[in-house]
């Protein structure tokens, strides 16, 4: 699928770069580098136009995978589109690192705008796959560039993102309590490995994308599904942490896996699982909760609470924080009114109203360091206040290792990869620069940590 698209793309290509040929000889649109990884930067230059000319340059992808885009709107014939319009210097020359566009998907002097600013501009559904064997590895993507005046095209430029290219090898797992992707650098050497599970949908799609990149920066990376395809649980309820146990073990058996650094990488509710996991489990010497909880919450049923907890062991539910029918009651009553952010709100009264020790993570077993990210405007949940909890129980019970806590205060609860999309998220909070430098800055931190951990273990 992913080869026809981007056939059909090639085509579209070649198609506007010879109208933008007929129309404009001198118009020359240079990216440099010519194909980048997804968390680089990318510099976009054109020349060859008029004194002071007025342009639109715009993005256009039709087989971008967005990880902070819904399941429901990875669509392969999803159309994703960002634009700027901006004036040429007296030279007919223009650098998007140097100058902001006077209108557009983004406001601010920046390089990325145009990446992280992409919107759907034509949106088709799709049904997530429910094997493994269907779902795409997504490795990279296309974006047409093109310079627009008067209705006129005059140059256009593609360019490919990478989450990871052809060095990193991959294995498809499906085995009894274990459905997972693992990537690897294709040399076949002893190194760190990082488990990684994304958050409340519980599939692969997500996971795999990080487990991508990390793998391109010389990490083995086992991607993770807990719930929700074929071979796991259809819901968020009752997941054994087995599973985790069973990858540990995978990956132990592994010629390209050092068994003495394996660590592990949570978003949202995988943060509360890898906190969980990495609590009982002491191969795993690294944790990385990005957005997660401290605390065990109760499992959910087809969207309703379960009244049972999220995740089990040995067959043992994990004491958990329950949602009760009155909060719930509230809940919908605010929503009639139009209120906003009423999932934060809602696990902010589970937790004040609830005794909260009973549910804590264990975080002080962890056999290793451990990184904590939040967001102080996360509507999703109060990640800022988890984290702190989290990291107040380690000061309090003498931890030993290192631990630390990164959180950002105009940032979403999607603090997932640089330079992706986020202005699709219905709760950007009008903060999409802040939100941008969130991001990059987060990963940044991800990636010295877990380099410093991989290196020094």
């Amino acid at each position: 699928m992913t080869e026809v698209i981007g056939l059909a793309m090639t085509s579209r290509f070649q198609s506007i770069n010879e109208r933008g040929m007929k129309m404009s000889r001198n118009c020359v649109i240079k990216i440099v580098p010519e194909k980048s990884f997804i968390d680089e930067r990318v510099d976009i230059t054109i020349s060859g136009l008029r004194k002071n000319q007025q342009i639109i340059l715009r993005a256009v992808s039709e087989d971008y995978y967005c990880i902070n885009a819904g399941m429901m709107e990875q669509g392969h014939n999803t159309v994703w589109e960002s634009y700027g319009v901006f004036t040429a210097d007296d030279n007919g020359f223009l650098s998007l690192g140097n100058v902001a566009p006077s209108d557009g998907t983004y406001q601010s002097c920046d390089a990325m705008g145009l990446f992280y600013s992409m919107k759907i501009k034509k949106l088709c559904k799709a049904k997530p796959p429910k094997r493994l064997s269907e779902v795409s590895e997504n490795r990279s993507y296309h974006i047409l560039f093109t310079v627009e005046a008067d209705g006129k095209v005059l140059a256009s430029e593609k360019h490919i993102r990478q989450f990871c290219d052809k060095t990193v090898k991959s294995e498809t797992i499906v085995q009894k309590g274990l459905v997972a992707r693992y990537f690897t650098p294709g040399v076949i050497e002893k190194r760190p490995a990082v488990i990684v599970v994304s958050g409340s949908e519980g599939r692969i799609e997500k996971a795999q994308a990080i487990a991508e990149v990390l793998a391109r920066r010389g990490y083995s990376a086992l991607a993770v599904c807990y719930f929700g395809m074929e071979e796991t649980l259809p819901n968020l309820n009752r997941i054994p942490l087995e599973i985790i146990e069973k990858a540990i073990g995978w990956l132990k058996s592994q010629d390209t896996v050092d068994e003495k650094r394996i660590g592990i990488y949570g978003r949202s509710k995988g943060g509360e699982l890898a906190l969980a996991a990495a609590s009982i489990f002491h191969d795993l010497t690294c944790v990385v909760a990005n957005t997660p909880s401290c605390y065990v919450y109760e499992g959910l049923k087809n969207g309703m609470p379960s009244q049972q907890s999220s995740w089990t062991y040995r067959g043992d539910e994990f004491p958990f924080l329950k949602f009760s029918f009155i909060i719930l009651l509230r809940m919908i009553i605010k929503k009639m009114l139009g209120k906003k952010d009423l999932v934060r709100w809602m696990y902010q009264q589970v937790i004040a109203g609830a005794q909260t020790d009973k549910a804590d993570i264990a975080v002080e077993k962890i056999n290793g360091p451990i990184l904590f990210l939040s967001s102080q405007a996360d509507a999703i949940w109060p990640s800022l206040l988890h984290c702190q909890t989290a990291v107040n129980r380690l000061h309090n019970k003498n931890f030993q290792n290192l631990y630390k806590h990164c959180t950002y205060e105009k940032a979403g609860h999607m603090l997932t990869l640089p330079y992706q999309s986020i202005s699709s998220l219905k709760k950007c909070n009008g903060y999409l620069e802040e939100w941008k430098k969130a991001c990059l800055e987060s990963w940044k931190q991800t990636t010295v940590f877990l380099d410093k951990w991989g290196h020094n273990a």
